[in-house]
């Protein structure tokens, strides 16, 4: 069952866009399966669930860190993420490089941002990001490499849209605009089960799925 999700996911997927697999919640067994249909990007949200398949799975999988994350769990995933998706605020920022400079890595991540402005979720607003991006290059241990945004929590189609082309015109602009190799626009992450035709069609390059995945 869940080979032929993502099989039937991958075939309408543009080559330049990556399925994350969020295996949040689910079994090791599950999450195995994945990996054995050929998606190696996996998504978690909850630091002591990571952890636990990363001791079996260690650095197999590229690992993606796509939940709230807090300051004293930092430490846990350095060394061990392809990518943190969630960094909504400055004072995660200076934690992230402090533990990376212990180890001495480079730990790369993506800025969260909350354009529809909604209390439920995490994220920069879009009037705090040039003040953000302004400091980026003092943090040595760190590099962005694109921003993401979950959409509205809405049935309506044109607000999500409006949302993701917002983003879109956001990362474009950054990408044109920074002149700090601290700051590289490489991932547009937006899109998810209910919303993510509608994210490709706005120009992400990177999806997050579980629920279409694992459904039956």
């Amino acid at each position: 069952m869940i080979a032929d999700n993502i099989r039937k996911i991958e075939s309408e997927l543009p080559e330049h866009v990556r399925l994350v697999a969020v295996t949040k919640y689910h079994s090791l067994e599950d999450t195995q399966a994945v990996i054995d249909a050929g998606v190696f990007d996996l998504g978690e949200s909850r630091v002591q669930d990571f952890l636990k398949k990363y001791e079996v799975l260690g650095d197999g999988p590229r690992w993606h860190f796509i939940g709230h994350l807090q300051k004293n769990k930092v430490k846990y995933l350095i060394g061990k993420t392809f990518l943190i998706h969630s960094v909504d605020s400055l004072e995660l920022l200076e934690v992230i490089d402090r533990e990376s400079k212990k180890k001495g890595l480079i730990t790369s991540i993506l800025l969260q941002l909350n354009l529809a402005r909604e209390d439920s979720k995490s994220g920069f607003l879009e009037e705090d990001l040039n003040s953000v991006l302004k400091v980026i290059p003092r943090y040595k241990n760190i590099k962005v490499l694109g921003i993401m945004a979950m959409g509205p929590l809405t049935q309506n189609n044109e607000e999500i849209r409006n949302v993701f082309v917002e983003l879109k015109r956001i990362y474009d602009r950054i990408k044109e605009e920074s002149l700090s190799s601290a700051i590289q626009m490489e991932y547009l992450s937006m899109g998810m089960t209910d919303d993510y035709r509608i994210a490709i069609e706005e120009g992400s390059n990177m999806i997050r799925i579980g629920r279409k995945i694992f459904n039956s």
